[in-house]
């Protein structure tokens, strides 16, 4: 018999394998959204991930790359939009330049329309622009899988970013 933690994972990884197989065409997209304003070398500031459009969502799994020599990452926090019952990763590398990050919500009713997956708190390093991209995985093929509670892809647009850094 499986812990109550394990079984959960199981069941994650069962879904995110199952969202891999899936291709077909939706209105959902997800976009990486800069900051509003002009960046300067050492500010700090926050990009989202958000969602557009979405039915049925109850988990999520993304993989972000972006350039450590002009970025760095100092939190990687939840959006507020899906109800993270349970987290399987909120991890950042700033010598890779990467982010990976997965939560399901399990006790929830799934959600629906558009919001905030999670937001990114970057520090400015150097001047520079530093793309901000999704980042194919071996589970995650297009750098993001969402799924809906029975384990099925919810199919999915995506929109990179880029961000400037201008020298003081």
């Amino acid at each position: 018999m499986l812990s109550n933690g394990l079984t959960v994972r199981v069941w994650l990884v069962v879904v995110l394998l199952l969202l891999a197989t899936s291709c077909a065409p939706s209105g959902a997209t997800v976009k990486i959204e800069p900051p509003a304003s002009a960046v300067q070398v050492n500010d700090t500031f926050k990009a989202q991930v958000k969602v557009e459009n979405v039915a049925n969502l109850t988990a999520i799994e993304l993989h972000l790359s972006f350039d450590p020599a002009v970025l760095e990452v100092i939190a990687v926090n939840d959006g507020g939009f899906l109800q993270a019952d349970f987290s399987v990763q909120n991890t950042y590398d700033n010598t890779a330049g990467t982010i990976d990050y997965a939560v399901a919500q399990i006790n929830h009713a799934p959600v629906n329309g558009s919001g905030a997956l999670l937001e990114i708190v970057f520090r400015a390093k150097a001047g520079g622009a530093s793309p901000v991209r999704f980042r194919g995985t071996q589970a995650a093929p297009a750098g993001i899988l969402l799924a809906d509670p029975n384990g099925k892809a919810i199919p999915v647009t995506l929109t990179d970013t880029s961000i400037s850094v201008g020298q003081r």
